[in-house]
C-alpha cells in the first residue's frame, strides 16, 4: 500500500505575492500481506500514520472540531 500526502503551501514570489503551490509526497509504502478487506487495509492504514506520527496531527483535530 502507498499512502500519499498532498497539502498546499504558500510560496513567495518575485513580486513579493504570495502564491499557492500544491505540494504531492510519498509518506508510507508498507506491504500488506493477506486479504485486502476494508478493515484489513484500515489498519495497515492507521498503523502507518502512527509509526510517522501523523495521526495525532490529522485524525484527532478533526474529530476534536467535530464534537464541539
Amino acid at each position: 500500500m502507498a499512502i500519499t500526502a498532498h497539502w498546499i503551501m504558500p510560496m513567495a514570489s518575485a513580486q513579493n505575492l504570495t502564491q499557492l503551490t500544491l505540494r504531492t509526497d510519498l509518506i508510507g509504502f508498507i506491504h500488506v500481506p493477506g486479504q485486502h478487506t476494508g478493515e484489513h487495509l484500515a489498519h495497515a492504514f492507521l498503523y502507518t500514520l502512527d509509526r510517522i506520527h501523523v495521526t495525532e496531527k490529522v485524525v484527532l483535530p478533526n474529530i476534536l472540531s467535530k464534537l464541539h
